[in-house]
């Protein structure tokens, strides 16, 4: 686990959440949905409307994983995109462009809440890519629910147009070291969330 995240930028812990949370989190993010009319949702600090969601930063089994990657932290952002079909990409990219923390100071958690393929628009990354020199092809981050990635801030990723029907849910949340400055960003609203 470690090894592989080090040398490569990115990990994927298969089946780590049940196909029952996955669906109860589903069944909660399209009430969300529905209640703002929204056909596509790229909703920041979306635990501040989800108590599954808030529950899910706070996972003890998932904070131990990121300590032995990063070490003490905490959680600064929460955030739920909700693509639908013919959805634009987003190009190649690194995490840190936004926040500024510093080499490995942040870690991106992605949950996979539906199923990604390569048509329905899923992650890719460029291995090594944190660390150059690289020389490395574009790897698909498929992935069942449940799944959740884990990215390092300077790994290089990005993702395709959603080219099939299906949509794409995935829950993005970002922690950084302890005493570490970030920026907090005006849409991003960046901040410490409490487990209060």
């Amino acid at each position: 686990m470690l090894s592989e995240y080090n040398t490569n930028g990115f990990y994927t812990e298969r089946g780590f959440f049940s196909e029952r949370h996955m669906d109860e989190l589903r069944d909660e993010v399209d009430s969300i949905t529905q209640t703002k009319g929204l056909l596509f949702l790229n909703e920041i600090q979306i635990h501040k409307e989800s108590p599954t969601i808030k529950e899910i930063i706070f996972d003890g089994v998932l904070r131990g994983m990121i300590n032995k990657f990063i070490g003490n932290h905490i959680p600064i952002q929460s955030q739920l995109r909700f693509k639908p079909p013919s959805t634009d990409g987003f190009p190649y990219h690194q995490d840190d462009y936004w926040t500024q923390a510093g080499f490995g100071n942040t870690m991106n958690v992605l949950v996979h809440i539906d199923e990604a393929t390569i048509d329905n628009g899923c992650i890719y990354v460029i291995p090594k890519s944190h660390k150059p020199p690289f020389h490395e092809d574009r790897v698909y981050l498929t992935a069942n629910p449940g799944d959740i990635t884990f990215l390092h801030n300077y790994v290089i990723h990005g993702s395709d147009n959603i080219d099939s029907k299906e949509f794409r849910r995935n829950l993005l949340l970002m922690y950084v070291k302890e005493d570490c400055e970030f920026k907090k960003g005006e849409g991003a609203e960046r901040e410490m969330i409490t487990n209060g």
